[in-house]
């Protein structure tokens, strides 16, 4: 299952939202990647103590700006890999806006080729939803309490709805609650 952790709203906590569970189930023996596509790179600095060392073609940026396979590495907790950001995707839509090919499916491209290997793959993204968050099977929405962030609930539910109509009918989202979740349509 690949499942985005999103948020349109910086500061809600989705990146140790993302590294909580992803760490969580790798603890339980699950299989997990996670795939850092927020430029800030968060999760790649947390995961990767050496991230200061790590080029850019040993990131996310080569998969998505230069059609390469996703640069896989190894954490510290057994069972987790984490494919790295990088600061250059800060400028990918940018960049994807003038690409010919089916600039939405690089990712996706490249996640169908691996993603049997893993029982769970999160993407981290970035505080908005953008051409590279579109290509997951759930999302999983990351808010805090207050009014502003209710607001984002109703932008993000707009952009799914969207995301859905036109370019992954399959994309739908998780509700956690009382240890559980729910498939929400």
């Amino acid at each position: 299952m690949v499942i985005a952790v999103a948020s349109q709203k910086g500061g809600a906590g989705k990146t140790s939202s993302t590294i909580s569970l992803a760490a969580g189930l790798a603890r339980k023996g699950k299989r997990v990647l996670l795939i850092d596509i927020d430029s800030q790179a968060n999760s790649s600095k947390v995961l990767l103590p050496e991230y200061p060392q790590i080029q850019k073609q040993h990131t996310v940026f080569t998969t998505i700006l230069e059609r390469n396979p996703l640069p896989r590495h190894a954490t510290s907790v057994p069972n987790l890999e984490i494919v790295p950001s990088h600061i250059l995707l800060s400028n990918t839509d940018a960049e994807l806006t003038t690409a010919i090919d089916h600039r939405e499916e690089r990712l996706k491209r490249q996640l169908d080729t691996i993603k049997t290997e893993y029982d769970y793959v999160f993407i981290d993204c970035p505080p908005t939803l953008s051409w590279l968050t579109i290509n997951a099977d759930k999302a999983i929405i990351v808010v805090s309490p207050g009014y502003f962030e209710l607001d984002s609930i109703v932008q993000i539910t707009k952009t799914i709805r969207e995301v859905r109509g036109l370019f992954n009918a399959a994309l739908s989202w998780l509700s956690l609650h009382h240890g559980r979740s729910d498939r929400q349509q």
